[in-house]
């Protein structure tokens, strides 16, 4: 027992020296042969030559020292990937935690025995029996539980108490395995389309990619990819999303208590993770489906030490539209592909550097007067340096490249169109974990180079003038803070703080506009100019966050939030959907930052050893500054855009609930959300106000949304998979009245959104076949058939009036999919 406090004391005693630059007057195998014991504890340590060495060294004894830190890492045992989200679990003690994203965790358990147990959906569990005194450092490596085509599912599950556990309510680690057996449209796996069965999310429409999350618009989700901002996440007009399952390794959503890290939206945050290659082994998998093909390459380069992904997918939608036998869609096309590839190499065990890119283009055109093309292309290069266990650092530049075309081929309006984003960014985040403390800080720093169209003619006969709007250049750098503190067992805080400057810069002009007026073109008065580098204009933002956990009892938990956020960039769209002709804008001097503040409060409870999960969430948002138009507003190429845009004084809330079960043959959940999105716009004027400044609802706002996802396994061989989702119809504006001027029918349209188009509700199903269910096989196998809105549902996309002569006008709805959509897709892996 002495040894080890006398050990104890110089390792104190060194670590002091090397702090102040005195290591050179102790060394470190000092002899010693006294040690004279002090009342409380305090020790005074003798040389050879009865000189005293140091005084008052506070230290706490065997006998009484009875809490140790555990801390460690989880990840893969076949690809060295962190594991984010696993739980751990000690015993008899009851405490636990989740792995932070770096797969790193720390624990403050009781001297003694110690039993500890690491779970993770998709992994097998793993328990470590100890009997410790001091603190102890263990690297954990989960094997997969065996599936068939595991490397085909996603790995995106998460820790089976996580939702109880975790102090951040509205956070969702998606769990593809179960997407996957969600019946897909057309056999595509789709991730966005699966986040819009839980709680809080939605959209507007049958192919609308975006989504809306508890009252924000589509451009108020943050998307990163490999921590690369996503601009657009749909191909062909929304049908399908941009991410390839076989590429994506794990996600998170983040709509509650956004931690300090993310800034730049005020709705939510998804962050999704392209899968690391194989170390050890090749292997291949992908699918073929109705619509396209996609196929995942990886092994090592290096064994152990480098490896490689690569994964594409494309449609052959074109090859279909030729078989048509009407002449249009035979000169109509319709494609898109994408293809994302990753390399990691591990210096060794405390250093790694990863370089991640992904690049996709879309085509669109009916018959062949005007052809639609966009592109996404994004890269980034991340180092990670470990410190210790409990501290990690990653560095990381990122390049994101988002651009739309339009070309018309019409001989006297022959033109090419173009709009896009540019992002680069820089940025140091730190990661450290000890005791009841896990800390993230960082820096970033972004730059936007935003084009917000120009128009050219694409012929010599083209009578198009050629148009473009000056380029929108702009920074923004953020410092950030983010504590986790276990204040007690049954107490835990989280308390963020982001301080963020952004700038917008010349080279630039200015509209002065007349005071108390409509801005118009007509009332401006004068123009400024900004040389290149000149601050134009300059916002600051402080963003505080925090979230308090309580729990009840082991498996329950009381959970409350506040988060504000402020965004810089805006998307400016024609359309309720988020579509490629929509366009980015900075704020600058005439259109400010919009800012969310959201307060939440959510009560979880687990039943039957966490085969079921209840949640029960409210929400209230304001949000400061969110952007409507002017009846009549002109949105493309217009040169004062500030002034068709009104900001308004928005306000969202809502109350979610959800009950999942996660294990037996029969899984899924049933989730209602009832939310409403209200918006006032009260400008200086009557023509800059909507609705006499009083409060009506966003063209996304639908009260209520009921959503059933289930899966019963009939047999080892054969799922059978089902979703009904219903919600209420959108917000219109529809014509009240009309009148006749000079023989032509006019519409008097009311306010504006005050009439709703008819309810939403569809039923998908789908039943999957596993040849070989029990055989281990190089080559694995599997064939999904689904059917997409059984019963033929025509759902209205949208509402329009035609008038037709003689009459007033009238109404007509447009449904996107009225019929049932069968498909069927192969899966393999070898």
């Amino acid at each position: 027992m002495k040894h080890k406090l006398l050990k104890a004391v110089f390792t104190f005693i060194f670590f002091q020296k090397i702090c102040f630059g005195l290591a050179k007057e102790v060394a470190p195998t000092l002899p010693v042969n006294k040690l004279k014991l002090k009342p409380q504890s305090t020790l005074l340590l003798i040389n050879e030559e009865n000189n005293p060495l140091l005084t008052n060294i506070a230290v706490t004894t065997p006998a009484q020292q009875n809490k140790i830190n555990i801390s460690g890492t989880v990840k893969d045992a076949k690809t060295g990937e962190p594991i984010i989200g696993a739980s751990v679990y000690a015993e008899p003690s009851k405490a636990g935690t989740i792995t932070s994203r770096n797969g790193t965790f720390t624990l403050t358990v009781p001297a003694g025995k110690i039993k500890l147990t690491l779970t993770y959906v998709g992994y097998q569990k793993e328990t470590r029996e100890l009997t410790q005194t001091e603190d102890l450092t263990l690297h954990f490596q989960l094997q997969k539980a065996s599936a068939q085509l595991s490397e085909v599912e996603i790995k995106g599950g998460r820790a089976a108490n996580h939702n109880v556990a975790s102090v951040q309510a509205g956070i969702t680690n998606l769990n593809i395995i179960t997407i996957k057996k969600i019946p897909a449209f057309m056999g595509e796996v789709d991730i966005i389309k699966g986040l819009k069965l839980l709680p809080g999310i939605g959209s507007v429409g049958e192919a609308a990619t975006g989504f809306n999350v508890r009252g924000g618009s589509v451009d108020q989700n943050l998307v990163l990819l490999d921590d690369a901002p996503i601009f657009n996440t749909s191909h062909l007009f929304g049908f399908f999303s941009i991410f390839n399952p076989n590429a994506i390794r794990d996600l998170t959503l983040y709509r509650g208590g956004i931690p300090a890290q993310f800034g730049g939206r005020i709705s939510s945050v998804l962050d999704v993770k392209q899968k690391e290659g194989d170390f050890q082994k090749f292997a291949v998998n992908g699918g073929i489906g109705l619509i396209s093909g996609r196929l995942a390459i990886e092994g090592p380069i290096v064994k152990d030490k480098t490896s490689f992904i690569v994964a594409g997918r494309s449609s052959y939608s074109n090859w279909l539209l030729r078989k048509m036998p009407d002449v249009t869609l035979r000169n109509s096309q319709a494609s898109f592909y994408d293809l994302s590839a990753k390399i990691s190499h591990r210096f060794n065990d405390r250093n790694k550097l990863t370089l991640s890119a992904y690049r996709s283009r879309d085509s669109f055109g009916f018959s062949s007067d005007t052809l639609y093309n966009w592109q996404s292309t994004t890269a980034s290069l991340k180092y990670t340096h470990t410190f210790t266990s409990k501290l990690v650092l990653d560095v990381t530049g990122v390049y994101s490249l988002y651009d739309f075309n339009v070309l018309n081929q019409e001989i006297n309006n022959a033109s090419a169109y173009n709009n896009g984003i540019v992002f680069k960014n820089i940025k140091a985040d730190f990661s450290y974990a000890t005791g009841k403390h896990q800390v993230n800080f960082g820096a970033t720093g972004i730059d936007y180079k935003i084009n917000p169209g120009k128009l050219n003619p694409n012929s010599e006969f083209s009578q198009v003038i050629p148009l473009h709007l000056q380029r929108e250049n702009a920074t923004e750098n953020a410092l950030y803070f983010n504590e986790e503190y276990e204040v007690s067992p049954r107490l835990t805080l989280m308390l963020g703080l982001r301080y963020a400057v952004f700038a917008n810069y010349g080279t630039g002009e200015v509209y002065q506009y007349q005071p108390e007026v409509p801005k118009r073109e007509r009332t401006i008065t004068d123009t400024l100019y900004y040389n290149k580098g000149q601050i134009i204009k300059t916002y600051t933002a402080l963003e505080p966050r925090f979230s308090l956990k309580f729990s009840l009892a082991e498996n329950s938990s009381i959970k409350l939030g506040y988060n504000r956020s402020q965004q810089f960039i805006h998307l400016v769209s024609n359309t309720v959907a988020v579509s490629p002709t929509d366009f980015w804008k900075s704020s600058n001097t005439h259109l400010k930052p919009q800012i969310g503040d959201q307060v939440s409060l959510g009560f979880f409870r687990n039943f039957n050893q966490n085969t079921f999960e209840l949640s029960l969430e409210g929400y209230y948002k304001k949000i400061q500054n969110m952007l409507d138009y002017k009846n009549g507003a002109n949105l493309f190429l217009n040169k004062t855009i500030e002034a068709d845009l009104l900001p308004g004084l928005g306000k969202a809330y809502g109350l979610e609930t959800s009950l999942n079960k996660n294990t037996g043959r029969l899984t899924g959940w049933l989730s209602y959300t009832y939310a409403r999105t209200l918006i006032s716009v009260k400008g200086a004027t009557p023509e800059e106000t909507i609705n006499n400044g009083a409060y009506y609802p966003a063209t996304y706002d639908k009260p209520h949304t009921l959503n059933m996802v289930s899966n019963y396994e009939l047999n080892k061989r054969f799922n059978l998979g089902a979703n009904f989702t219903y919600s209420t119809g959108r917000p219109i504006t529809a014509p009240l009245s009309h009148y006749v001027i000079g023989g032509y029918v006019v519409p008097a349209f009311g306010e504006r959104n005050q009439f709703r188009i008819p309810d939403y509700h569809r039923l998908d199903i789908s039943l999957t076949f596993l040849p070989n269910p029990d055989k281990k096989r190089k080559w694995e196998s599997s064939w999904n058939f689904s059917v997409y809105n059984v019963y033929g549902r025509k759902n209205p996309y949208s509402v329009f009036f035609k008038q037709e002569y003689g009459s007033p006008p009238r109404a007509y709805q447009l449904a996107v999919v009225g019929v049932p959509l069968p498909s069927l897709t192969y899966d393999f892996k070898f």
